[in-house]
């Protein structure tokens, strides 16, 4: 008897045990079910702020830049519409100091002079330039090249420089006479047979400026006055015709 009463309070509690432990796993079934529940309703009717933020911003890139943005691709940043910087320097302020120009073309070189000659007396010809060839010479009765030209005056009659140019010598030569040397340019003149002279070595005259006057040539004293000119060109003796005017 005592046996079956234990056994039946074993029963009993086992029972309640039993009982107890399924209604803990009810009450736990119940509390999942319910909280599955309100996560779907909740997530239902509130967006998802990531999934909100995300379509925010790829529709503000869209109107900006026109290009879509996804969530599985970088970030595209337009170029910068800012002007590159200037590789030159920044301009100086203007000096008040006036510059000179310098012109880029160059300057013309200043062309030489050329000099025109002029009788130093008239214009009538005793005696021509004879170059290599020999005339008869009244004064010393031989055959000699003459080697200037002979050019009619009268005894004093003035003598007038042939161009511009500066008194190379003066000096009295035996078959000559009075003879002033005048550098012309390229050209060198004599003017021989001379009375009065009236410059000097080293002086600058000018073209129909008086140098002397007419004398006697030693040589061709049996001739008429006039005035010997003798003319030099790369020390070589020319025609006074080829440069009198």
């Amino acid at each position: 008897m005592n046996n079956l009463h234990l056994l039946s309070n074993r029963s009993k509690k086992n029972n309640s045990r039993g009982f107890y432990i399924a209604l803990g796993v009810c009450l736990i079934a119940i509390g999942v079910a319910a909280w599955t529940t309100y996560d779907s309703v909740v997530n239902y009717t509130t967006p998802n702020e990531n999934s909100a933020s995300s379509a925010t911003v790829q529709q503000t890139n869209e109107a900006v830049s026109g290009i879509k943005v996804t969530a599985s691709e970088p970030e595209i940043v337009p170029e910068s519409s800012a002007p590159a910087p200037s590789s030159t320097a920044p301009s100086q302020p203007a000096s008040s100091v006036p510059q000179k120009t310098v012109s880029s073309v160059p300057a013309k070189p200043a062309s030489a002079q050329v000099l025109t000659f002029k009788y130093p007396v008239s214009n009538t010809i005793t005696q021509k330039f004879s170059g290599e060839t020999p005339v008869f010479s009244k004064t010393l009765q031989d055959w000699r090249v003459h080697t200037g030209l002979d050019l009619s005056a009268k005894q004093e009659d003035p003598v007038k420089s042939a161009a511009d140019g500066t008194v190379k010598d003066v000096y009295a030569d035996d078959s000559l006479g009075n003879t002033i040397v005048i550098t012309h340019g390229t050209v060198e003149a004599y003017y021989s047979g001379l009375g009065q002279t009236s410059v000097k070595k080293g002086d600058k005259v000018k073209q129909g400026q008086q140098i002397g006057t007419i004398g006697i040539v030693p040589c061709e004293s049996q001739d008429p006055p006039h005035l010997h000119l003798a003319m030099k060109k790369n020390g070589k003796f020319i025609d006074p015709l080829t440069v009198l005017k």
